[in-house]
């Protein structure tokens, strides 16, 4: 991922990314954390969102874990590789410990089980994004 550069900073704003199947979810969470003031992108897939990544500054991603193609850990991997070590926070519905222990191994900072409060989503992103380099 190219890191952004050459731009002031007004200019450039910590974009979120939640990468969602269900585009109910999507826009929900899209929605939600609009309220932070920050750019807010979607994307139905971890492919989406890679094919999109190289022009993106992701500050943090906000990624289900359950996901058709590359799940929400597999992605995370993807995106090290790619250089981008945006915060990362998995969303699951059925999960266990192993899967979570999996997630955090992987790079993710928190792993969230569904249904998600909206109070603690919002809290743990802000805490996140006060984590990205200014």
């Amino acid at each position: 991922m190219a890191p952004v550069s050459g731009r002031s900073a007004e200019a450039h704003q910590a974009t979120i990314c939640v990468v969602a199947s269900d585009a109910r979810e999507r826009e929900s969470l899209s929605q939600l954390l609009s309220h932070l003031q920050h750019e807010v992108n979607a994307f139905e897939s971890a492919e989406a969102l890679l094919d999109a990544s190289d022009g993106l500054a992701i500050a943090v991603l906000v990624t289900n874990l359950e996901l058709p193609g590359q799940n929400g850990i597999e992605l995370l991997q993807a995106l090290r590789t790619r250089g981008c070590q945006a915060p990362t926070i998995v969303l699951a519905g059925d999960s266990d410990v192993a899967t979570a222990v999996g997630a955090i191994r992987a790079g993710a900072i928190d792993f969230i089980q569904k249904p998600v409060i909206d109070r603690i989503l919002l809290r743990r992103v802000r805490d996140a994004l006060e984590q990205v380099p200014a």
